[in-house]
């Protein structure tokens, strides 16, 4: 009998999606599931929902439990994911406020820019004594990270432990659903501005029919080659671009696109975060996005919604969704516990995967999983354009990572100042002026 540990399982929205595509498997119907938080409240609710997930499938209730002891969560754990969000809302707040007032606004500012470096100081420490836990009691487990900023989080873990490690996001799928719908292959995907966008896309389905060749680092990666029916479409990218529809729903990756000549697997609005080009003034932003999105906003409408629909299923008034989604944890899980294999994008150490990445950095890549384990799959060279985008990303992360590693805050000030969009708005006296006032606000949420 395997077991999955699930650490800041208090996100029960994220638990219940990880369950639901889980269960739906009969074949998985003996897993345990060993659910961690620090809140003992939150961690309790998502214990209740797990429960009654169980209850209604006709499965043992007693395959999950709960606990705020993170050791005694990992016991002989299998496979650990991680989805932590240090401070919850308050210090991501933050992250996008004070910038703001340097002329640094983020539409996101959760895996580059001044929120993804400190998000990344805050998110990194713990993520270090997760894999110190499982050095100890779980050795032999595979350690599936959610928490943002993904790649410098397991640049840190391989890094820092021999714990196997993989990242995983599902903005290519999501991507490939989206290009499905734009070439009139599959039905349209909406971006989510709203909480039922927002679950809809969890249940974003790529048709059978459509295969992708695709590398580049996570929220950067580059489509490559787009596969219908074993034929060639990926010049039809190029027709879609043109669409006036198209350009309304995701403007900034079309131009992306006529400038770079590559698709990005990164929604508009989370893209503009990572380069120089789209956000240097305001009326700049809403040329490329008359409409925001606000995700701190949405988040809390996600939650108040889903608290209400978390109600209703615990009273029994209507059924928990128990159904395979877009996540790709269960799919890992599934194909390693049974032998069906599966083919999912993750993020590992490159190791020559992408030629012309830095080898130590962490890349985005297909990777075929079967019972014997993860295979990634070699991409070679990107298009040199698309490299250079990602290496300007990647050298943050690097520094992300020193500054995280060593206790080295003089590090993460590199790291803002050579950050596209800071560099973009910014002097030098302008970012160390930031840097401190982000350090000092959040100094509560950060270690060394």
């Amino acid at each position: 009998m395997k077991k999955l540990a699930i650490i800041g399982a208090g996100s029960t929205m994220f638990t219940r999606q990880i369950l639901s595509s889980l269960y739906c498997h009969q074949d998985l119907a003996d897993l345990r599931v060993s659910l961690q938080d620090i809140d003992r409240q939150a961690m309790e609710r998502s214990l209740a929902i797990a429960r009654k997930m169980l209850s209604q499938e006709g499965l043992p209730t007693d395959l999950v439990s709960g606990t705020m002891e993170q050791k005694r969560a990992l016991e002989g754990a299998d496979f650990v994911i991680n989805t932590i969000q240090v401070g919850g809302l308050e210090p991501w707040t933050l992250d996008v406020a004070i910038p703001k007032k340097y002329g640094v606004d983020q539409e996101v500012g959760d895996t580059l820019g001044p929120g993804g470096v400190f998000r990344a100081l805050r998110h990194i420490p713990p993520t270090l004594q997760i894999l110190d836990d499982m050095e100890e009691v779980c050795p032999q487990a595979l350690f599936i990270n959610y928490a943002n900023p993904l790649a410098p989080l397991v640049w840190a873990a391989s890094q820092y432990s021999r714990i196997r490690t993989v990242g995983l996001c599902y903005g290519v799928t999501y991507t490939l659903a989206q290009l499905a719908g734009y070439l009139g292959l599959g039905p349209w995907v909406k971006h989510p501005y709203t909480p039922e966008d927002w679950a809809d896309l969890m249940y974003a389905r790529v048709p059978a029919n459509i295969e992708a060749r695709y590398g580049g680092i996570n929220h950067m990666t580059w489509i490559l080659q787009l596969l219908v029916d074993g034929k060639d479409r990926t010049a039809d990218i190029a027709a879609a671009v043109n669409d006036p529809g198209v350009y309304e729903a995701d403007g900034v990756r079309c131009e992306i696109y006529r400038h770079f000549g590559y698709w990005s697997t990164e929604n508009h609005w989370h893209f503009t975060d990572y380069v120089p080009y789209f956000r240097k003034h305001e009326d700049l932003i809403n040329r490329f996005l008359p409409r925001r999105w606000n995700l701190q906003k949405l988040s809390r409408q996600v939650h108040e919604t889903d608290a209400r629909i978390l109600s209703r299923q615990l009273q029994g008034e209507i059924p928990i969704r128990v159904e395979e989604n877009i996540l790709n944890a269960p799919k890992i899980i599934r194909a390693l516990c049974t032998g069906q294999p599966v083919q999912i994008n993750g993020n590992l150490v490159n190791r020559g995967l992408i030629g012309n990445l830095p080898d130590n950095c962490v890349v985005e890549v297909p990777i075929r999983v079967d019972r014997e384990g993860l295979h990634p799959v070699n991409v070679g060279d990107l298009p040199p354009q698309c490299a250079a985008l990602n290496r300007s990303n990647i050298s943050v992360h690097e520094l992300i990572v020193k500054a995280a590693l060593e206790e080295d805050p003089q590090a993460a000030f590199h790291a803002l100042c050579l950050d596209p969009l800071t560099a973009a708005v910014c002097t030098l006296d302008e970012i160390r002026r930031m840097f401190d006032e982000m350090y000092t606000a959040q100094r509560q949420w950060l270690r060394g």
